[in-house]
């Protein structure tokens, strides 16, 4: 499903530079499709996950890897499908609309894979098999702080988005690129604060791996 979807899927990005009318059928069609792969693939996570034979010791590198197939799941399915059909893409490309589908998902499939690849091999390598208690309580701290200002953020320029969309290119009297963007000040300024505490969650994840504290033991 995602080969399939994928390939063809990205002819939403072929839709306004002068390709042919039929991408835009093409690309809302297995588009559309996309959020089924990414949805099934949350399911693999958490059934794997329920049906473990091991209670592995590294709490937080199991939940940093279900949240990236929820998080992937939401920002690219989701919030893609959101405005990768054609007719509607025809007012949502490059708005805000755009940047919060890309901050999602950008975050869930590429960032979280990182931070749990991170968060599972870094004890290994210091020879140990898992981070020790305090450290792995701070660390999920991290990945709540983290993930949920990116919801925020996801939300706010959604919102951002919707009202520029309305006001620049659908109204019966489009505003002006920048007096839209004057009009939109107040999520930005929300978007700065929700983009502030996810720096501080990222400052947490990393100082994580300086706490001491009671190794974990391996329970099987």
């Amino acid at each position: 499903m995602a080969l399939i979807s994928g390939l063809v899927g990205t002819g939403h990005h072929f839709f306004w530079i002068g390709t042919p009318g039929y991408w835009q059928w093409l690309g809302s069609i297995f588009s559309a499709l996309e959020p089924i792969p990414f949805f099934m693939m949350t399911l693999f996570a958490f059934n794997v996950v329920n049906k473990r034979r091991r209670d592995h010791p590294n709490k937080a590198a199991v939940l940093w890897a279900l949240g990236t197939a929820v998080m992937a799941f939401l920002g690219a399915g989701v919030w893609g499908f959101l405005h990768t059909l054609a007719p509607v893409n025809f007012y949502t490309h490059g708005t805000q609309i755009t940047a919060a589908h890309g901050h999602m998902a950008f975050y869930g499939a590429y960032v979280m894979v990182v931070l749990t690849m991170i968060s599972y091999s870094m004890p290994l390598m210091r020879g140990q098999k898992a981070a020790n208690e305090t450290a792995q309580k701070l660390e999920i701290r991290s990945f709540w702080t983290m993930t949920l200002s990116m919801v925020a953020i996801t939300l706010l320029l959604t919102g951002a988005g919707i009202m520029q969309v309305y006001l620049q290119r659908y109204s019966a009297d489009p505003l002006p690129f920048m007096v839209v963007q004057d009009e939109l000040a107040t999520f930005y300024w929300l978007r700065e604060v929700a983009g502030i505490t996810f720096l501080i969650g990222l400052f947490m994840y990393i100082y994580s791996f300086f706490v001491k504290g009671k190794e974990v033991e391996d329970v099987e």
